[in-house]
């Protein structure tokens, strides 16, 4: 009987392709990388501020009757977070009006929602042969909602429905951004001005918020206490992901090192320097491999620290101290990227 020829393996070709089918990349214009930067990063804040008035607002209406010092000091919090002067406008309208306008619409807030959008649509109009049609269509038309006759109206109307409005504007800008700008440069410099914006809010949202919650420790108890915490995780859209891994009460350390460490959440703080990280080391081995990149190496260096830290760790140092850490390092990377690469 004649044996059958045993198989031959063929061998696997391990060796990279030698050429490749587009030409090396050139670094953008410090003009147009500008650009890409600031008009992500503007939209992104649009959001966060129309995301904060409006779950600010529902809390108010949650908890019901509160004490006038307390209630203050919730929308004080909110231009605390935004770096704003702290003084509440004036006016014969309500509290959540005057505040809720200012920050819609205050021509000399420059973090206003209305400041913010036009903004991002001027450094959209600056290159628009550099982005799709779809994106400008996007950005124009949020624009023009605002700029309407009948936007102030519709605020005092339906607040819910107007910021909802603004939410989704900018999550379909960024969808489009995502879908039909191709990832190369450009696009990655808007994704470190999406998650720089990102995770420098959120820590600002973390620490304002405990340090109110810290002071009404004698006047916020029980259920109401909950309610709180849970509004802090509303205003990082993360009420859900937390409440599959943390079943039962609110617990603030859990709340804190989840919006700071958790690795699989895209509004963590933790996920937004790990994606910041990665643009940074992408656009810097495109434009100079050889080079050593300061906001790279900031950001490589926040990184690991993230990625290592326990909550016990956290806390011994104080929450308020690592969050200015955290905020420290993050401009110092946005400053050594800007010298970089805008400013030549």
């Amino acid at each position: 009987m004649t044996p059958l020829p045993s198989t031959v393996l063929e061998p696997v070709d391990t060796i990279a392709p030698k050429f490749r089918s587009h030409r090396a990349s050139r670094p953008m214009l410090a003009r147009d990388a500008d650009s890409m930067y600031w008009m992500s990063r503007y939209v992104e804040r649009s959001e966060h501020v129309a995301r904060l008035l409006l779950v600010n607002s529902n809390l108010l209406m949650d908890v019901g009757e509160l004490a006038p010092t307390l209630e203050q000091k919730q929308w004080q919090g909110l231009l605390q977070i935004l770096r704003l002067d702290p003084e509440l406008p004036q006016g014969e309208s309500s509290l959540s009006s005057r505040v809720g306008m200012f920050l819609t619409f205050g021509h000399d807030n420059p973090n206003s929602i209305l400041n913010c959008v036009t903004r991002a649509r001027e450094n959209a109009r600056a290159i628009r042969d550099n982005i799709s049609a779809e994106m400008w269509e996007s950005i124009n038309t949020l624009y023009w909602s605002l700029k309407s006759d009948d936007a102030r109206a519709h605020l005092e109307e339906s607040p819910e429905e107007f910021y909802r409005h603004i939410m989704t504007g900018s999550m379909l800008f960024q969808g489009l951004t995502d879908q039909t700008l191709a990832h190369d440069q450009g696009w990655r410099f808007t994704q470190l001005g999406k998650y720089l914006e990102r995770a420098d809010i959120t820590c600002r949202v973390i620490e304002t918020r405990f340090h109110i919650l810290r002071s009404a420790d004698g006047v916020i108890a029980g259920a109401l206490r909950n309610i709180y915490w849970m509004a802090v995780l509303r205003s990082c859209c993360a009420i859900e992901f937390y409440r599959r891994q943390h079943v039962g009460d609110m617990d603030p350390i859990k709340v804190a090192s989840f919006l700071i460490l958790e690795p699989n959440f895209p509004r963590s703080i933790r996920f937004s320097v790990q994606q910041s990280y990665r643009a940074m080391s992408a656009i810097r081995a495109e434009v100079n491999p050889l080079a050593i990149d300061p906001a790279e190496r900031v950001l490589g260096r926040l990184n690991a620290d993230l990625e290592y830290a326990e909550a016990n760790e956290i806390m011994d140092e104080g929450l308020p101290n690592y969050l200015l850490r955290i905020q420290n390092d993050l401009a110092e990377a946005a400053i050594a990227m800007q010298k970089n690469y805008f400013m030549f």
